[in-house]
């Protein structure tokens, strides 16, 4: 189950996302440095979300859609704010960079659709229908949060890996930027 759990884990957080694609923009304009308190509060969010999870699964699961339905629509408009963002943002303007704190990574775990119900998921299928102790559940637990933000991580590195082909096709990246959290936004809202 614990293999299951590792592919289901490493598949969820390093697809794209709102995570990973933001982190990749933030080190591509400011770098690992200037992202990295965004992507600590990725990690935290994933952990806190994580840990709540844990904690209220049961009632989560009851209560699951009616939850899942008001984080959508939230997060739907925070997506397109994001993307609305990304496309305004002018290279050599750094007002962009709040939106790389660590509190808006923290954030967007709380209003990423794809975050919940990936943590949900992975907390309700494969830790409390197990018999666990309460160790093997925070080992879980904190397994999801560090497979989450490495996924964030790697992202990132992307960003820099390709700067010089992002940065000279620039109005073309921000477009497919802007356009994939837009994509991503309404997939969020009508799944």
């Amino acid at each position: 189950m614990f293999i299951s759990f590792i592919i289901y884990t490493f598949f969820m957080s390093y697809t794209p996302g709102p995570n990973n694609l933001l982190a990749l923009d933030g080190a591509l304009r400011l770098g690992i440095r200037g992202t990295l308190k965004f992507l600590i509060g990725i990690g935290l969010g994933f952990l806190t979300l994580s840990l709540l999870c844990l904690t209220f699964s049961e009632f989560m699961t009851i209560y699951f859609t009616n939850f899942i339905f008001i984080i959508k629509l939230v997060g739907f408009v925070y997506l397109l704010y994001l993307a609305y963002s990304m496309f305004k943002h002018n290279h050599k303007d750094t007002n962009l960079y709040h939106t790389y704190r660590l509190r808006d990574g923290l954030y967007l775990q709380y209003m990423n659709p794809k975050t919940i119900v990936y943590v949900l998921t992975a907390i309700v299928t494969y830790v409390t229908t197990q018999d666990m102790t309460i160790f093997a559940c925070l080992t879980y637990t904190v397994t999801i949060a560090l497979i989450g933000v490495s996924g964030a991580v790697a992202w990132a590195f992307l960003g820099l890996c390709f700067k010089k082909i992002l940065l000279k096709y620039n109005t073309a990246y921000k477009i497919l930027m802007s356009l994939c959290l837009v994509i991503l936004a309404m997939m969020m809202l009508l799944a």
